[in-house]
């Protein structure tokens, strides 16, 4: 299971949106070569909101991707296509399910009834 993720806020400036939604499509194949980064994920909120969701095997993978290929090329352009520099957001996760497999850390199983968990149709 993955234990490690990041978060990154980016903001585009609105004449530069376009250009931010293809660098995130584009960067996926320097995502790809990370051996330690287990999942990524490009984010469009809005038309100006994106993000950038990744999780790790280790602590070591989350710092070697920040100190990667993608995170050189975010910054290199980040001044021309954003509004504000990236937000970096550290993340510890708690649970995860990718494909048919599914963990939570630290627990067998969830009591969805036992923590009043409930479900909202049209999310």
């Amino acid at each position: 299971m993955s234990k490690t993720a990041l978060y990154i806020r980016l903001e585009a400036k609105p004449e530069k949106a376009k250009e931010v939604e293809e660098f995130l499509k584009n960067a996926l194949p320097l995502v790809l070569a990370e051996s330690e980064t287990i999942t990524w994920y490009a984010l469009k909120f809005t038309d100006t909101a994106f993000g950038i969701f990744d999780s790790f095997s280790s602590e070591d993978g989350r710092k070697s991707h920040l100190n990667g290929k993608v995170a050189d090329a975010l910054f290199a352009v980040a001044d021309d296509l954003l509004a504000e520099q990236p937000v970096i957001i550290p993340v510890d996760l708690l649970a995860s399910k990718i494909g048919a497999e599914s963990e939570v850390a630290g627990a067998q199983s969830v009591n969805t009834k036992k923590y009043g968990l409930r479900f909202i149709d049209g999310l």
